[in-house]
C-alpha cells in the first residue's frame, strides 16, 4: 500500500498535464485535491504505523523488484525521518493544490501550476523514500526537472551562463560523491552502505584536522547541494525566484529546498556520528548562513527575498543543531518552523497579489485596515518563528536551549551569545515587516489601495488551517521530541546511537531562555522606533536640519525625505 504514495501524486500530474481538454475543469480540479487528500491520509497512516512499531529501530521496506538470480533487492525505505517528512511535504502540496486554483484567471496557468506541483511532489517522495544509490540519483534530476518546470510557468527565457557552469560543477560533484560512496563500500544500497562506512578506517587531515574518506565524500554531496540552491539567489536566470507565481515559489522554497537540504544532511549523518571535525564543519557553515543572511536581512525591503533570506536562516539554524548533535531539537523545530514560513509565504503571497504582484514593502503600508485577517496570520507566523510563548516555535526554541546543556563547555557561552544576536536580528526584522506593511504609513498605489478586499473564504480556511497547527501542534508533538525518550528515539534513527543518556539539569538554562524573551522584546521596540515613532518625527523640520538624525534615517530606516 506504500507505493501509492507515489502513485497519487503521480497521477495528479498525469491528468493534469494530458487530461486538461478532456476533463471539465472544475472536475479536474477536484480530482486533483482528492488525489491529495488521499495521499496525506495514507502519509499519516504510515507515520503512526512506524511510530508503533515494536522495533528498537522504526524501520519498513516496500519491495519493488527482488531477483535473488540477480541480487538485486529494491525497496522503498520508510522510517521515522522519512515518514514525517513525507507528511510535511504532502501537506504542502495539498495546502498549495487548494490555494492555486484561483491564483490567476487564466486556467491555463493554473492547471500548469497544479501539473508541475504534483510532478514536485512525487520527485521528492521519490528522494526521500530512496534505499538506494540509483534512485537517489534519479530522483535528484527529477526534481531539478520539476523546479525548473516551475520556475518557468510564466515563460522566464532569462539565462546566466555562470549559473550554467555552477549547476554543471555540482552535477559533478554530486556524480563523484555518489560513486566514491560505491566505490567504498562497494554497494547500491544503503543499509550496506551504512554498514561499510563504520568500518572504513582511510582518514585524511588537513589543517590538523582529521576527517575520514566518507567525511570528505558526503561534504562534497552537501556541497553540491548547496551550489544548487545558490542558482535562487541570482536575478536574471531560469530559476530567478522573483518572477515566479506565488504557488510555485512556495513549493520551491517550503516543499523542496528546506526538506531536500535537510534530508541532505541527515540521511548519511550515521556515517559521520564519530567524525567530530566534520560536526564543527557543519557547525561553523550554519553560524556563517544564519550570519549573512541576517546581515542581508537588515538592508532588504523585497518582500520574497526576505522571506527566503528567514528560510535559508533557519536552514543555518538547523545546521548549527547538527553540528552540536542536538538531533530531536534539529527535527523539531525544522516542523515548527516550516510550519511558519509556510504561512507568511501564502498569506504575503496574497497581499502581494492583490497590489498587482508588488515586492517592496516600503511601497505598501497601513493594509491592517484593508486585511486585518492577513494580519492576523502573519503576525501567528512571526511569532511562533520568535518562540514566543504558547505557539509552536515556543516549544522548539525551548527545547534548544534546554539541550544547549549537553554541548561542550568549552563553547557553551559562546553559542548562547550567538543565539541571542540571531534572536536579536529575527525579531527586528519580523517586527519591522509587520510595521512596515500594515501599520506604517500608507505608501501603496491610491487606486489599488481602494480596490483591495479580503482574500476569499477558502483562502483564509487555509490559513486558519495553518494557524491551528501552528498554536496546537507544538505543544502535541513535544512528547515525542522531549526528555530521554525523544533525544534517544531520533539518536537512534539518524545516527544508531543506542547508548546515549540525559543526566543534565535542564533548569540550569531557564535563566538563559528567559533573557531570550527580553533580547526578542528588545528588537520589537527597536523596530517599532526606527519604523514607527523616527518617521513621524522626520517631518520635523529642526530635526531634518540635524545631519545626524538624517544619517540616522538613511542607515536605519526606509524614510525618504520628500
Amino acid at each position: 500500500m506504500e507505493i501509492l504514495l507515489l502513485i497519487f501524486p503521480l497521477l495528479s500530474f498525469l491528468l493534469l498535464q494530458f487530461f486538461n481538454k478532456k476533463i471539465r475543469t472544475e472536475f479536474l480540479y477536484a480530482l486533483n485535491i482528492f488525489l491529495y487528500v488521499l495521499s496525506f491520509a495514507l502519509s499519516l497512516y504510515i507515520f503512526l504505523k512506524i511510530l508503533n512499531l515494536n522495533k528498537d529501530l522504526p524501520l519498513l521496506f516496500y519491495t519493488l523488484i527482488k531477483l535473488d538470480n540477480f541480487s538485486i533487492d529494491w525497496s522503498l525505505r520508510f522510517d521515522l525521518l522519512v515518514s514525517s517528512l513525507i507528511v510535511v511535504v504532502i501537506f504542502i502540496g495539498l495546502l498549495l493544490a487548494i490555494y492555486s486554483i484561483n491564483l490567476t484567471k487564466n486556467h491555463t496557468i493554473n492547471i500548469k501550476t497544479n501539473s508541475y506541483l504534483s510532478f514536485s511532489i512525487f520527485s521528492v517522495l521519490f528522494l526521500i523514500s530512496s534505499n538506494n544509490l540509483i534512485q537517489f540519483f534519479l530522483a535528484w534530476y527529477l526534481i531539478i526537472l520539476s523546479s525548473y518546470f516551475m520556475s518557468n510557468i510564466l515563460g522566464n527565457k532569462f539565462d546566466n551562463s555562470n549559473i550554467f557552469f555552477q549547476n554543471r560543477i555540482s552535477d559533478l560533484c554530486f556524480f563523484l560523491s555518489l560513486y566514491f560512496i560505491y566505490i567504498f563500500s562497494n554497494s547500491i544500497n544503503f543499509d550496506i552502505i551504512f554498514q561499510s562506512l563504520k568500518i572504513v578506517e582511510n582518514n585524511i587531515t588537513f589543517f590538523d584536522r582529521t576527517f575520514s574518506s566518507f567525511d570528505i565524500v558526503i561534504f562534497i554531496l552537501l556541497f553540491s547541494y548547496l551550489l544548487r540552491c545558490r542558482q535562487f539567489y541570482i536575478s536574471n536566470s531560469r530559476y530567478d525566484l522573483l518572477n515566479i507565481n506565488t504557488s510555485s515559489y512556495v513549493l520551491i522554497l517550503c516543499g523542496l529546498y528546506l526538506p531536500i537540504g535537510f534530508y541532505f544532511i541527515l540521511r548519511f549523518l550515521t556515517s559521520t556520528k564519530l567524525g567530530l571535525d566534520y560536526l564543527n564543519i557543519l557547525l561553523m557553515l550554519g553560524s556563517f548562513f544564519t550570519f549573512i543572511f541576517s546581515i542581508l536581512l537588515i538592508r532588504t525591503y523585497n518582500l520574497k527575498k526576505l522571506i527566503i533570506y528567514i528560510a535559508s536562516a533557519q536552514l543555518g539554524i538547523l545546521m548549527i543543531l547538527i553540528g552540536l548533535t542536538l538531533y530531536s531539537a534539529a527535527v523539531f523545530h525544522f516542523f515548527t518552523s516550516i510550519i511558519s514560513l509556510l504561512i507568511l509565504c501564502l498569506s504575503f503571497g496574497i497581499i502581494s497579489s492583490k497590489l498587482n504582484n508588488e515586492q517592496d514593502i516600503r511601497k505598501m503600508g497601513n493594509l491592517i485596515i484593508k486585511c486585518p485577517s492577513m494580519f492576523l496570520f502573519i503576525l501567528i507566523g512571526f511569532i511562533s518563528l520568535l518562540g514566543i510563548p504558547y505557539f509552536s516555535g515556543f516549544y522548539s526554541n525551548q527545547l534548544i536551549f534546554f539541550q544547549f546543556s549537553l554541548i561542550n563547555q568549552n563553547s557553551y557561552f559562546l553559542i548562547i551569545t550567538y543565539c541571542f544576536i540571531y534572536t536579536f536580528f529575527i525579531s527586528y526584522i519580523a517586527f519591522k515587516i509587520v510595521l512596515m506593511v500594515f501599520l506604517g504609513q500608507n505608501n501603496c498605489n491610491i487606486h489599488l489601495y481602494n480596490k483591495i478586499e479580503e482574500g476569499s473564504y477558502y483562502l483564509k480556511f487555509i490559513l486558519f488551517v495553518l494557524s491551528i497547527f501552528i498554536i496546537f501542534s507544538g505543544w502535541y508533538l513535544s512528547n515525542l521530541f522531549y526528555g530521554n525518550f525523544g533525544e534517544n528515539l531520533w539518536r537512534l534513527v539518524l545516527v544508531g546511537d543506542t547508548k546515549f543518556s540525559i543526566n543534565h539539569n535542564f533548569d540550569n538554562n531557564e535563566g538563559f531562555f528567559e533573557t531570550r524573551y527580553i533580547i526578542c522584546y528588545f528588537g520589537m521596540l527597536l523596530a517599532f522606533l526606527n519604523y514607527f515613532i523616527i518617521p513621524k518625527l522626520g517631518n520635523n523640520l529642526r530635526l531634518q536640519n540635524n545631519k545626524l538624525f538624517k544619517y540616522y534615517l538613511k542607515s536605519f530606516t526606509s524614510y525618504n525625505f520628500k
